[in-house]
C-alpha cells in the first residue's frame, strides 16, 4: 500500500504543506479506509470523513482543492486486488540498469484495473544517460558539480516530458524525492551534517522550474486552476507553531491559573517601582521562567491578543534580556549564541561567495564600503541577493532620539523593524518595533543582539516573515539558527509581488522558498571547494 499512501499525502500536503507527518499518516489512513482507490475518488469525499484530524477550515481548503483541481495527470492505478509495491527509498540499483520485470504491471493486471496508473510511480531515473561526472558522484557519494547538476537536471526534465509534456507539482515531487531518498549524499540539502526541509526542495525547484521553462509557450502550462484567496480570518494554525518544541506547554506540576497569575501580578508591581531595569534581577528571571505556561496561554489566545496588550500584562517580555530566553523555552535555542556561533563559522565564505560571483551592482556597492562588521556585511549582502530592500528588515533613526521621537518621525509599519540610531548599521543603539510600537530598546550597542532579537520576535509573538525580506529570514533560520522543520513556512501565503515582473502572484507553497533552497546548495558546493 506504500505507493498508494505516498501519492495520497503528495495530494494532502499539496493543500496542506505544514501538516504534521503524523496528523498526515492518520488522515490518509483514514481516506484509503473510507474506500479511496485513487485521486479521482477525493472529488467524493465530504467533511465529516476527515473532520476529526483537522480543522474546519482545512478541510474545506482540501475539499475545494479537490474538487476544483485537474487530477487527470496524477491517477493513480491500482490492480484489483492489490496496490503495486513504490520504489524502495534505498535501492542498489546499479547506473544504466532496466527496471526489474517484477517491478512492472503485467498487461493482464492493466486490463483489468479499475484507473490508470501514475507513470512516475515506475519511471526509472535515466541514470546511463547522465554526465560522466554524476555518475562519479553518486558511486563516491559525493556531491556533483553545479554544472554536471544542471546537466542532469535537463536529462531528466526531457526524459519525464516524455510521459507528460507538462508534469504536475506532484509527480515533480515524487520524481525529486526518489533521486534523493536513493542518492542523499549527493543530492539531499544539507547544512553540515543535518538535512534541511525534506532535503528534496532544491532538487525540486530546479526541476519544477526547467520544465516550466521547456513550456513557457505551451498552452498546457496555463491550466492548471489556481485555488481563490477565501480571504477567511486566519486562525491560529501550524504556521504559529512552526520551528517551536514548547509552543503551547502543559500547566506545570503543583501549579494553576491562579498561583502563576499571581506571580505575574508580582512581577507586573516590581515594574511599576523598578521599570525595565528589573528585567535583570535574579527573582525577576525565575518567575519569568516559571510563568512561560501562562505567557504562552495568553500570545496562543484567539483573536490573537495585540503586541500592546501582551506588553500591558508581560513587561519585562519586552527586555533583551527575556526575548531571548522566552526564544530559548520555546524552541530550545539559544538565538544569540547561534547567531554568534554561526556567523563567525561561516560569514567569511559567504562574503567570499559573493566576492567571487557579485550577482548585483547592489552586491558590489557593499563589498567595496569595507564593512568592519562582518554581521552586518552578511545581512545586508543576503537581502541585496534576494532582491530585498534594507528598510524591509531595518531602520535608521537620529542617533539621539528617543523612543517617541522614532515614533514620531518615521512611519512604523505593522510588522517587526529594527531600527538603528545613527549613520551605519555596526556598533550603534537599536530599537524593535512591532505593531508600529517601539517595544524594546537594546541593552548592548551592536548588530547581533538587535538581530537576535528581532528574529526571535517572529517566534515569540506568533508573528509571520513579511514579505520584504522573507528570504533573508529563512536564510537566517534554517541556516544560522538551525531552525529546519520538514513541513511548513514562517513565511506569509497568498499572494504577493514578483520581484522579477513586478506583477501580483500567486504564491506557490514550498517547505524551503526556492531562492533560500538554491543559495544554500550554491554555498555548500562554494564551500566544499574553499575549505
Amino acid at each position: 500500500m506504500s505507493g498508494m499512501k505516498e501519492v495520497l499525502k503528495d495530494a494532502v500536503l499539496l493543500v496542506l504543506p505544514s501538516l504534521s507527518p503524523d496528523v498526515t499518516n492518520q488522515l490518509v489512513e483514514k481516506l484509503m479506509d473510507q474506500g479511496v482507490e485513487g485521486l479521482d475518488d477525493l472529488v467524493y469525499v465530504k467533511e465529516d470523513d476527515i473532520l476529526e484530524f483537522i480543522r474546519p477550515i482545512q478541510c474545506r481548503k482540501l475539499l475545494s482543492s479537490w474538487k476544483n483541481q485537474e487530477h487527470q495527470n496524477c491517477t493513480v492505478v491500482l490492480p484489483p486486488a492489490e496496490v503495486l509495491p513504490s520504489v524502495p527509498p534505498e535501492t542498489n540499483t546499479t547506473l544504466g540498469s532496466p527496471p526489474s520485470s517484477s517491478s512492472r504491471p503485467t498487461s493482464s493486471s492493466l486490463a483489468s484495473a479499475s484507473v490508470t496508473h501514475s507513470w512516475t510511480e515506475n519511471f526509472q531515473v535515466p541514470w546511463n544517460l547522465m554526465p560522466d561526472g554524476i555518475k562519479s558522484a553518486v558511486e563516491n557519494g559525493q556531491r556533483p558539480s553545479p554544472s554536471d547538476r544542471r546537466q542532469m537536471i535537463r536529462i531528466l526534465a526531457d526524459e519525464m516530458r516524455k510521459h507528460d509534456k507538462n508534469p504536475t507539482r506532484s509527480q515533480c515531487l515524487t520524481v525529486s524525492r526518489k533521486i534523493v531518498s536513493q542518492y542523499p549524499k549527493s543530492f539531499a540539502d544539507m547544512l553540515g551534517d543535518k538535512q534541511v526541509g525534506g532535503g528534496y526542495e532544491s532538487v525540486f525547484s530546479q526541476l519544477k522550474v526547467r520544465i516550466e521553462h521547456l513550456n513557457r509557450t505551451n498552452t498546457l502550462s496555463h491550466h492548471r486552476i489556481q485555488r481563490s484567496d477565501t480571504g477567511t480570518t486566519r486562525k491560529r494554525s501550524s504556521t504559529d507553531s512552526y520551528g517551536c518544541t514548547r509552543w503551547q506547554p502543559d500547566l506545570p506540576p503543583r501549579e494553576t491559573y491562579d498561583s502563576l497569575e499571581v506571580k505575574r501580578q508580582k512581577m507586573e508591581e516590581m515594574h511599576l517601582h523598578e521599570g525595565i531595569s528589573g528585567a535583570e534581577r535574579g527573582d525577576v528571571c525565575k518567575l519569568m521562567e516559571e510563568t512561560y505556561w501562562l505567557q504562552r496561554h495568553m500570545i496562543n489566545a484567539t483573536p490573537s491578543p495585540t503586541i500592546a496588550d501582551i506588553k500591558t500584562k508581560w513587561p519585562y517580555l519586552f527586555t533583551q534580556r527575556h526575548i531571548y530566553g522566552h526564544f530559548e523555552q520555546l524552541t530550545d535555542k539559544k538565538v544569540l549564541r547561534c547567531l554568534e556561533l554561526s556567523i563567525q563559522e561561516c560569514g567569511q565564505i559567504i562574503i567570499e561567495f559573493f566576492k567571487s560571483k557579485p550577482t548585483s551592482d547592489d552586491i558590489r556597492s557593499i563589498l567595496s564600503r569595507g564593512e568592519n562588521d562582518v554581521d552586518a556585511m552578511v545581512i545586508q549582502l543576503l537581502l541585496a541577493h534576494f532582491k530585498e530592500k534594507l528598510d524591509g528588515v531595518f531602520l535608521q533613526a537620529d542617533e539621539f532620539a528617543t523612543p517617541s521621537d522614532v515614533q514620531h518621525s518615521l512611519n512604523l509599519p505593522e510588522s517587526p523593524r529594527l531600527i538603528f540610531l545613527g549613520q551605519s548599521l555596526s556598533n550603534q543603539c537599536w530599537m524593535l518595533s512591532l505593531e508600529g510600537q517601539i517595544v524594546c530598546e537594546g541593552a548592548q550597542p551592536n548588530f547581533i543582539t538587535g538581530l537576535a532579537a528581532l528574529f526571535a520576535s517572529f517566534y515569540n509573538f506568533n508573528l509571520q516573515y513579511q514579505e520584504e525580506a522573507a528570504c533573508t529570514l529563512e536564510f537566517v533560520q534554517r541556516r544560522f539558527v538551525d531552525i529546519n522543520p520538514e513541513r511548513g513556512s514562517k513565511a506569509k501565503k497568498g499572494k504577493m509581488t514578483s520581484k522579477k515582473t513586478g506583477q501580483v502572484v500567486q504564491k506557490k507553497n514550498a517547505t524551503v522558498s526556492p531562492p533560500v533552497s538554491s543559495l544554500l546548495r550554491k554555498l555548500a558546493d562554494f564551500e566544499w571547494n574553499f575549505v
